[in-house]
């Protein structure tokens, strides 16, 4: 027999349970398995989330994110074990992960592969092992792993710490050959075919390939940087087929990439206000203890952060900088992105973000979208037009992300 004091709740919970099973009745039967496709033209929102996954390497990941959209950003991700690097075909339907697998996961034999997913699908639809097993495997950089000017071949970089090149024909989906860039790295494609690596001498080398992927000849440019006073960043942003560099020191080197050689051009500062660069005269109030008041106006500012250079449709170049004149903050991030005019030169906007970040990428488009990296792993997503603030995609959508790739 129930009680009158427990009827009342055992009849609620009857008629929770009743309603709870017509509306249950009433959804209808989802098919398994349930798999959704992007579309083939992703919009311009669109970015690849390059995740290592710190604290699991072998389980790193390039997560696809709508940052333009308010709900529903994870839109799929495929695998890039072991410090993966990525790169999209913009003439193919694919995308391209350089990975590492061992067969105990993190230990046993290795193996190198460039792994080949279909683009609407994300489904694995081919791979080439790499030989050797000598694959470089770092953070993502920007020229370890890329496609030639006409896509045909990937360029993947060596380090054991012997540095070379591995040339893959994508076509055919095989292995050309190893090129050998000794006291060089990375590999930036070249428009005429073949790549530009950065050498430890402060030069460029050119490496001349022919029309299937073997070498040619190798040539090295004068010495344009000191790497010991003031380098370069080895993460451009490409406009054009011009490399722009920032450097420790606050300036960008433009480096061409349209011929058969790579060639360097004039290194220009990075000045925010031209009138900062003149010296201010001093008023009553500056002489006088407790009325004046700080001024951080001319404050110097440098490139820091470790993706810190970019570009929009419009040719505009974005720089993350940071208040300091410590060239050891350069990988440390910044509270503020310039835009820069590379034409004029000029610094044409400053966009004060909400909180430092060290990674920032701008989406493709007319009115593109800046986004930023913070230190939680969200994501703060600007207007890049005006720096007005869109939304923040947090809730883990990534783990420790080595890079950005907008869908440009």
């Amino acid at each position: 027999m129930i009680s009158k004091r427990i009827l009342p709740f055992a009849l609620a919970a009857f008629g929770s349970t009743v309603a709870i099973g017509f509306a249950a009745a009433e959804l209808p039967v989802e098919p398994t398995p349930s798999v959704r496709s992007l579309p083939a033209d992703y919009p311009d929102s669109f970015v690849f989330l390059v995740d290592g996954n710190f604290w699991g390497l072998e389980s790193g990941k390039v997560v696809i994110a709508d940052v333009g959209s308010e709900i529903d950003h994870h839109r799929g991700s495929i695998g890039a074990a072991q410090f993966g690097f990525f790169a999209a075909a913009k003439t193919r339907p694919e995308l391209y992960v350089v990975e590492t697998f061992f067969t105990r996961g993190q230990r046993g034999v290795r193996t190198d592969v460039l792994t080949i997913y279909d683009r609407t699908t994300l489904e694995q639809t081919g791979e080439v092992v790499l030989p050797g097993g000598k694959r470089a495997q770092t953070l993502t950089e920007k020229g370890a792993f890329q496609l030639s000017a006409d896509e045909r071949f990937a360029y993947v970089f060596n380090f054991t710490p012997a540095s070379s090149v591995t040339v893959v024909d994508l076509v055919k989906r095989k292995i050309v050959g190893d090129v050998d860039i000794p006291g060089c790295v990375d590999a930036f494609a070249l428009k005429t075919g073949g790549f530009a690596s950065l050498c430890g001498n402060g030069g460029i080398a050119s490496t001349k390939l022919d029309a299937n992927g073997k070498f040619v000849r190798q040539t090295m440019s004068e010495p344009f940087q000191d790497i010991d006073k003031a380098p370069i960043f080895s993460r451009p942003a490409i406009v054009d087929g011009v490399a722009y560099f920032p450097t420790y020191d606050g300036r960008i080197q433009p480096i061409d990439f349209n011929g058969d050689e790579a060639v360097v051009g004039e290194a220009w500062p990075i000045v925010a206000d031209k009138a900062d660069a003149a010296p201010k005269k001093k008023s009553w109030r500056d002489r006088i203890p407790g009325l004046s008041k700080p001024d951080h106006s001319g404050d110097k500012r440098l490139p820091s952060g470790w993706q810190l250079m970019t570009s929009d449709d419009a040719g505009h170049l974005y720089v993350l900088m940071r208040r300091t004149e410590n060239f050891d903050d350069h990988d440390t991030g910044g509270d503020e992105v310039y835009v820069i005019d590379p034409k004029s030169r000029d610094v044409v906007n400053r966009i004060r973000l909400r909180s430092e970040s060290a990674l920032i990428e701008v989406t493709g488009g007319a009115d593109p979208y800046l986004v930023a990296l913070n230190a939680d792993m969200s994501l703060d997503v600007l207007k890049a037009n005006n720096g007005e603030f869109v939304r923040r995609i947090g809730g883990q959508i990534v783990m420790s992300p080595f890079a950005m790739v907008a869908d440009k």
